[in-house]
């Protein structure tokens, strides 16, 4: 064969070849997905209808009750808030029904990961409701399908034609609310926090705990964010398994954003994020209360003061100088109890039906003028724990009214105890109390309401020693 032929082929290849690598790189990139807006041939209902809807079979065949859509061609439209590309969630959507001032929300439960790659956060979604039913599982309202009595989720290959994505993807305004005001009413809605910080326990520079990777941590990790306004407490969980859970916790003050949901028992509230930048704790100034601080003190040798509660009844007590008292004008109040043969004095407002208390256990008076270096020390349990809610205050000019008296928050270790059983005793002190002067008394005062924070509590083993 001729090479005269041969040469024009290949001096057009080599044109071809530059032709190619000259042209842009953007030329080539792949279009991005389009997506249609799905048809929806049926009625459209807000969450918040079927929340009510839940609400009614609640009411007419108890808490375990289930709602079930069959042959309704029925839709429900909402906003996806929770994201699992960090890991904290795990094949479910939190959705909720507005973007602004949203009013209603649900966690619907998907055997598909990840999700945000198709349901990101913001995603503007339909759900077909025939064949779903909706309960309540962990204390949220949560959509799927029937399992026996229980919602389990959605198998992966129907997703598609359950959840159909609109193709609008909304900035999602977080709804301010705060510790005290967490209700039912506010589940699975994307809500801000301000004015929090972690437990000080927690945060300590020589003992600051992870999100969840501590050796305890087992499935989440829980950990007591406390409001800067009131004193109040909820928990902050993180899977085990998210992305961030080795970060360690801020001990600044800030703002939380993310989810509002409960814990696997579905007994008390926690927040959820969806990333750890729904943290922002850029306030260098911790609000932790001032407690009674005195110099070192060297723990005396003399027994000043001590309480076991063995074989006392509580009216023994209040004969002995404690004064026992419900400032909320309820039932509830201190009461002594056994378990293995030791006394204790116990509180819960567990079943209380008392919506808000704050009951007082005062000890006797104890007089601190002909002695020094006094030291308190007592034993605390805690169980079946929804919140931190007991603080330990001294006074030395009680007479006989709670509300008048000054009184000074010791800085008791108030242990956490699990959230389904009872932990162990710990000790809450030691507590130097030698600048105290006077007469004083211990006050252990216990704030909360049922059924939201109704946390149980042992007290054992008063003890002061004094030289």
């Amino acid at each position: 064969m001729s090479t005269h032929y041969l040469k024009p082929i290949v001096f057009i290849f080599i044109l071809t070849l530059i032709a190619i690598r000259c042209t842009p790189e953007e030329d080539f990139k792949t279009p991005p997905l389009l997506i249609e807006d799905p048809i929806i041939n049926g009625t459209v209902m807000d969450l918040e209808a079927l929340l009510g809807i839940l609400a009614q079979e609640i009411e007419k065949e108890g808490e375990n009750a289930k709602a079930s859509f069959t042959d309704t061609n029925n839709y429900s439209i909402g906003y996806v808030v929770s994201s699992d590309k960090g890991g904290n969630f795990f094949k479910e959507l939190i959705l909720q029904n507005a973007t602004v001032n949203p009013t209603a929300g649900i966690r619907v439960l998907i055997d598909n990961a990840p999700l945000f790659t198709s349901y990101e956060f913001g995603r503007k979604v339909f759900i077909k409701l025939d064949g779903l039913s909706i309960g309540i599982e962990n204390g949220v309202p949560t959509l799927g399908v029937l399992d026996g009595n229980t919602i389990a989720a959605i198998p992966s290959f129907s997703v598609n034609e359950v959840i159909n994505r609109s193709s609008e993807v909304f900035a999602i305004t977080p709804l301010e609310t705060t510790i005290d005001n967490f209700t039912d009413r506010l589940l699975n809605l994307y809500v801000k926090v301000n004015n929090i910080q972690f437990n000080k326990n927690i945060v300590q520079e020589n003992n600051a705990f992870t999100f969840a990777a501590e050796p305890n941590d087992k499935f989440d990790g829980e950990r007591i964010i406390e409001s800067c306004e009131t004193g109040r407490t909820t928990i902050l969980s993180t899977s085990t398994f998210s992305d961030f859970r080795g970060l360690t916790l801020p001990n600044q003050q800030g703002s939380f954003t993310g989810i509002l949901t409960k814990n696997f028992l579905g007994n008390a509230y926690n927040l959820a994020l969806n990333d750890p930048d729904g943290l922002v704790f850029d306030i260098e100034n911790r609000c932790d209360p001032e407690v009674l601080t005195c110099t070192s003190a060297t723990e005396g040798k003399n027994v000043l003061f001590e309480e076991e509660f063995t074989g006392l009844k509580i009216k023994d007590l209040e004969e002995k100088g404690w004064i026992n008292i419900n400032l909320t004008k309820g039932d509830l109040d201190y009461d002594i109890a056994t378990f293995s043969e030791n006394e204790y004095v116990q509180i819960t407002g567990f079943r209380s039906k008392e919506p808000l208390y704050e009951i007082w256990l005062l000890s006797p008076e104890i007089d601190m003028s002909t002695t020094t270096d006094e030291v308190l020390n007592f034993d605390l349990q805690a169980g079946f724990d929804n919140g931190n809610i007991l603080q330990v205050f001294v006074s030395n000019d009680f007479t006989d009214d709670i509300n008048t008296a000054t009184w000074t928050l010791l800085d008791a270790q108030i242990p956490r105890g699990p959230i389904n059983a009872f932990g162990d005793f710990s000790p809450a002190g030691p507590i130097n109390l030698s600048c105290v002067e006077g007469s004083m008394r211990i006050g252990f005062k216990y704030v909360g309401g049922d059924p939201r924070a109704t946390t149980r509590y042992h007290i054992d083993n008063i003890k002061i020693k004094s030289n």
